[in-house]
């Protein structure tokens, strides 16, 4: 079933392919949509699991619920609703931060973390001010503005379009005053949702962690001491690329990633 209730609220998935399972989780400006150009690819060899994440697309709900541990219980309540024992979990930006967060509080339920241009929601000081700095100064611009590098826009403005009108796919995004939006998002880089860094080291499953070489929002310098700390992870730099490396470079986004599910045995 594509749908599961939990808190009262009912929440969105698809499955497809067959095979070992994967959960692609989007980031706060899209939804389960957005992973139009990874589905074909990634279901030819997994069973994918594509949510709309609570508050966002389908799975429309209050933002009282938007806070970390909500969502991981989310993703848990759906593997087991489809009775995955153990998953890759694929996230970008928010989803790589409920990726992260689930593998370090359910290690058992985890068999690989793909993170991609994802602030992780660490408590690192230079993402933090980098993210405080962002959600003051970006409010003018659009979501593809903020969110796609300088040489997509230029030479893939039908794609960028795109991307803009999935996010507007989010009726809880329309509801709420981007005040409300804003102040959620920030939440998530406060304490008490943060991350220590050396809890990263307890880190166990396979570990890609993937950059646009064009992102604002995820500094590389802050994904190399992550990739330090992660034990036996790997880092790829996608150039010609921003903060969805996904969307705006797939071939060599889908490519590496198939390159380590397919190490993964």
């Amino acid at each position: 079933m594509p749908w599961i209730r939990r808190e009262g609220q009912a929440l969105y998935h698809q499955r497809h392919g067959q095979g070992p399972a994967l959960v692609l989780l989007h980031g706060a400006g899209s939804n389960g949509a957005t992973w139009w150009q990874q589905l074909g690819a990634f279901s030819a060899g997994h069973t994918c699991l594509v949510s709309d994440l609570r508050c966002f697309g389908r799975s429309a709900a209050p933002l009282e619920g938007f806070r970390l541990e909500v969502f991981v219980a989310d993703l848990i309540a759906m593997l087991d609703a489809e009775g995955v024992a153990q998953a890759t979990l694929l996230g970008q930006s928010l989803g790589g931060m409920v990726a992260l967060r689930a593998a370090l509080d359910h290690p058992d339920r985890v068999r690989a973390l793909v993170l991609c241009d994802s602030s992780l929601a660490i408590d690192h000081p230079q993402q933090r001010q980098v993210l405080r700095d962002r959600l003051t100064s970006v409010g003018g611009l659009s979501i593809e503005q903020r969110s796609l590098g300088a040489w997509f826009l230029e030479h893939r403005p039908a794609l960028a379009a795109l991307y803009a009108q999935i996010q507007r796919f989010n009726p809880s995004h329309l509801q709420h005053p981007p005040a409300q939006w804003q102040a959620a998002l920030a939440r998530l880089n406060e304490p008490p949702e943060l991350t220590p860094m050396a809890r990263l080291r307890e880190l166990r499953c396979p570990t890609l962690l993937l950059v646009g070489r064009e992102d604002s929002i995820v500094p590389l310098a802050v994904m190399q001491q992550v990739q330090s700390l992660v034990p036996g992870s790997e880092l790829c730099v996608v150039e010609q690329a921003a903060h969805s490396a996904y969307f705006e470079q797939p071939e060599v986004f889908n490519a590496r990633v198939l390159e380590f599910l397919a190490r993964l045995g």
